[in-house]
């Protein structure tokens, strides 16, 4: 590769060209009358109203919102999640008494609660944090138990033959072993809980992203529309931003066969 092309290479650069490429054709096409500036309005509409409603702390106001159910709602499931997923593949009896039950509510999708959900909890915050912990759970779930479950024997093996079993055993090895599904199963969760905040704002909420763009369809705001579904965007990318950094952090060893196999 030539020398004045390689700070290109560079993932950080190569995401900003991405993003700057697909802004710049959007303008493009609006300013040249290619789409209707009234059904998809230019990106520097949506940045004009997006600062606007940063101005008038309209839109800090609904991400705060949005931000706390989907971190309740996350936190409850997810621990559900982890804690379920080792016990049913730990304890094979446990595993025969509910794997019925937990596949046939995970064939159910969150959505279909919304109207249940609502009639137990009402309309508050309660509500919304049940919705985002259901659909949450299953995939921590999934990933956690066939990580406990599909543990090489042999880890198992070596410890006992050193001494450690029980609780031992499941701190130091089988978790371990386990960690890359279930970092994949929180990682994938955390779109998911970003999925059905935004149906669960829709059915009654007061405050949130949800609720900015449903209010927006109301008054014809096709502009506050768009910066609620960036502002989403934006959350999404951060979280998951948020989230690798952290595990990198925490666990310094998470990748790095992939990193030494390059």
């Amino acid at each position: 590769m030539p020398r004045f092309l390689r700070p290109f290479d560079h993932p950080l650069a190569l995401g900003l060209l991405g993003v700057l490429a697909f802004f710049g054709g959007w303008e493009g096409g609006s300013r040249a009358g290619l789409v209707n500036p009234h059904i998809i309005p230019a990106p520097s509409t949506v940045f004009a109203s997006a600062w606007a409603m940063l101005a008038d702390g309209e839109l800090p106001g609904h991400l705060a919102a949005s931000l706390w159910r989907a971190a309740a709602g996350f936190t409850a499931g997810a621990a559900l999640g982890i804690l379920l997923g080792v016990a049913m593949a730990r304890l094979p009896r446990l595993h025969g008494v509910l794997n019925p039950l937990v596949q046939m509510f995970r064939a159910i999708p969150s959505l279909a609660f919304v109207p249940l959900a609502i009639f137990w909890f009402g309309i508050g915050e309660a509500s919304k944090i049940f919705l985002i912990a259901w659909g949450v759970f299953f995939p921590v779930w999934v990933n956690s138990f066939i990580g406990v479950r599909d543990v090489n024997p042999l880890f198992a093996r070596a410890a006992a033959s050193l001494g450690a079993g029980g609780w031992r055993l499941l701190l130091h090895v089988v978790l371990p072993a386990a960690l890359p599904f279930i970092v994949a199963g929180l990682r994938v969760s955390l779109s998911v809980a970003l999925v059905i905040l935004v149906a669960a704002e829709l059915a009654g909420a007061m405050r949130g992203v949800g609720y900015l763009i449903q209010l927006s369809q109301l008054v014809f705001r096709v502009d506050q529309m768009f910066v609620g579904l960036l502002a989403l965007g934006v959350m999404g990318f951060t979280a998951d931003a948020l989230f690798d950094l952290g595990v990198r952090r925490l666990m310094p060893w998470y990748g790095a066969e992939r990193k030494t196999g390059r």
